[in-house]
């Protein structure tokens, strides 16, 4: 199990974390925990692209029949 020290004070598993604990923790990746032992092997996940959204036709380009 991964190593972590608290930064600032936290609730993480149902305890409240005051900074500079040092505890077990397997859960999600936490910004407010400093892992310093067995570091998380699985990579951080990413904000993916939103697909492109898809244009309406305007009411003139409709009158006018163009696109």
């Amino acid at each position: 199990m991964p190593k972590v020290k608290a930064k600032v004070v936290c609730f993480v598993d149902n305890g409240l974390r005051h900074p500079g604990d040092v505890f077990e923790y397997t859960g999600p990746h936490n910004h407010h925990l400093e892992y310093i032992e067995g570091v998380r092997s699985e990579p951080e996940p990413t904000v993916s692209e939103a697909p492109p959204r898809r244009l309406r036709k305007s009411k003139v380009a409709e009158a006018a029949g163009t696109e």
